[in-house]
């Protein structure tokens, strides 16, 4: 039995266009229904490649504080709302399993969020959980720098891989209901996540 593209659920684990049009188009949404060949992503390309399933990752600058860093999330976070809310005839904010059977049935694109680093949350199990209400449905634990919690890709060859803090964090992102995305951390927080997780983890690109 053969199958075509149509018949499966391809899901992007990880596009990077909400960083994308902050610094180059001042965080406006209005051009990626009509095409934006000057970036990677645009609706009509994703359309054009059969795409069911969208994490939209929200990175900001490991080199931010940690307050700065907070308010950029929650400003990409914005962004996702507004780029969904702006284009209902196509794209649906999905946040459960259920959610995004729903959206195939329908033929709109589900959309999902992954922050692309722990330093995102400014070290707040509160913020992460705010996170997860908004509808973020994985976080990186890592990007190539810290956070001070967990250790990146870049270092040499890691030894704990994640403190006592780290473990904690995981344990709420279990409770909340978001995976943990492993792709930039050393192989020491690969073993340290896998042996404290309850819940698959994933590798978003």
């Amino acid at each position: 039995m053969s199958s075509t593209l149509s018949d499966l659920r391809i899901i992007d684990g990880h596009n990077d266009l909400p960083i994308a049009l902050r610094f180059r188009h001042n965080s406006d949404v209005d051009q990626v229904g009509a095409g934006m060949p000057q970036l990677h992503t645009d609706l009509p390309r994703l359309k054009q490649g059969q795409v069911g399933g969208q994490f939209w990752s929200l990175f900001v600058p490991t080199t931010l504080g940690a307050a700065e860093a907070v308010q950029m999330s929650f400003e990409q976070i914005d962004l996702v709302h507004r780029l969904v809310a702006r284009y209902p005839e196509q794209l649906v904010l999905c946040r459960t399993a259920e959610d995004m059977e729903r959206a195939r049935a329908e033929g709109l694109l589900g959309s999902l969020m992954g922050l692309e680093g722990g330093h995102s949350i400014g070290d707040s199990t509160a913020i992460l959980r705010i996170f997860a209400e908004l509808g973020v449905r994985y976080m990186t634990l890592t990007h190539n720098e810290g956070p001070d919690w967990a250790e990146p890709c870049t270092a040499d060859p890691g030894a704990h891989g994640l403190t006592d803090r780290g473990r904690l964090i995981v344990r709420v992102m279990n409770r909340v209901g978001m995976l943990v995305d492993l792709s930039h951390v050393a192989p020491a927080t690969m073993a340290a996540a896998l042996d404290e997780t309850r819940a698959p983890v994933i590798f978003s690109h």
